[in-house]
């Protein structure tokens, strides 16, 4: 069905999406657009390893570059660039939200035409690209989704059939790192909580962080918003939440966040929990078999985090 669209998209000139977007170790700067059809000739190997990369809202393909980079700089693996920007186009979340849907169907229709073997694919999904990732693998399971800040809004009460959930793959690890923008509850087999996932280290305070700060006016007097122009969120509050896509992308090589296994981020401070039996490693190199709960961990104020 999906090469059926492909064809209709090109002779009307209409801007379709998903686009697949290959890069490989051979080719890694300049992207092959595939599909079902061209996928033998396009560089694509299926006896290597494939990482989806998926954006979020207001994203693009630029936006998870750094993943991409690292995974070949390392590893000779297949890596498709999910590009859904006209769905994902700001102002309307509501809209993108829904499409997240679609996408991941898209997804599995591709993944099954192309006769990609699911147990040699790992999905790591940024915002609402984390839900298009279990959407995807509820329709063709694959071996592994890594949710980066899964999307809060919107998602955070749905049961598990319409957001990530850790039965969508055979490994589902996940890193928390907004607690406006992203889902907080436990959702995946591993879950790691940055600097307590609510907000991160270097990121402009929250609003509701100055009006409780009564009588600390000259602690809050300057104040650094970072704005990226090419965030997953558009504006002043997406630093914390577009902090998950640049620690996976350190954890690929550069930084071995060591997490502890520990019940809430009150007693990881006071150091009830240690990493004598419980400690693993957040994003790339996390493995299935660490035992599945919630880890902790600090970092950082900037890259390298570690």
């Amino acid at each position: 069905m999906f090469k059926y669209l492909l064809y209709i998209c090109f002779f009307l000139s209409i801007k379709c999406w998903p686009n697949f977007e290959l890069y490989t170790k051979s080719n890694n700067e300049n992207y092959v657009i595939i599909n079902s059809q061209n996928l033998t000739n396009s560089g694509f190997s299926n006896a290597k390893d494939t990482k989806f990369l998926v954006h979020g809202f207001s994203g693009g393909s630029s936006s998870l570059i750094s993943i991409k980079n690292e995974l070949l700089k390392f590893y000779d693996v297949n890596v498709i660039v999910v590009e859904w920007g006209e769905g994902a186009r700001p102002p309307n979340y509501f809209s993108a939200a829904a499409n997240t849907k679609k996408v991941g169907e898209k997804m599995a229709d591709f993944i099954n035409e192309a006769g990609l073997d699911g147990s040699k694919i790992h999905c790591i999904g940024h915002s609402l690209g984390a839900h298009i990732c279990g959407f995807a693998s509820k329709i063709k399971r694959i071996a592994r989704i890594s949710g980066m800040d899964p999307a809060g809004p919107l998602f955070v009460r749905e049961p598990v059939d319409s957001r990530l959930d850790k039965s969508d793959a055979d490994f589902v690890d996940v890193i928390h790192t907004d607690s406006e923008l992203g889902i907080q509850k436990p959702i995946g087999h591993l879950d790691f909580y940055p600097n307590g996932g609510k907000k991160q280290n270097g990121c402009i305070l929250r609003a509701n962080d100055l009006i409780n700060a009564k009588g600390n006016e000259e602690k809050f007097k300057v104040i650094q918003v970072r704005i990226e122009a090419k965030g997953d969120v558009g504006g002043f509050l997406s630093c914390s939440h577009s902090k998950s896509h640049q620690l996976y992308a350190e954890s690929i090589s550069m930084c071995h966040f060591k997490a502890v296994k520990c019940s809430n981020y009150v007693d990881f401070l006071k150091k009830v929990c240690s990493c004598e039996k419980n400690c693993v490693q957040m994003g790339y190199n996390a493995k299935k078999s660490d035992s599945e709960g919630k880890y902790f961990l600090k970092t950082g104020d900037s890259s390298p985090h570690c």
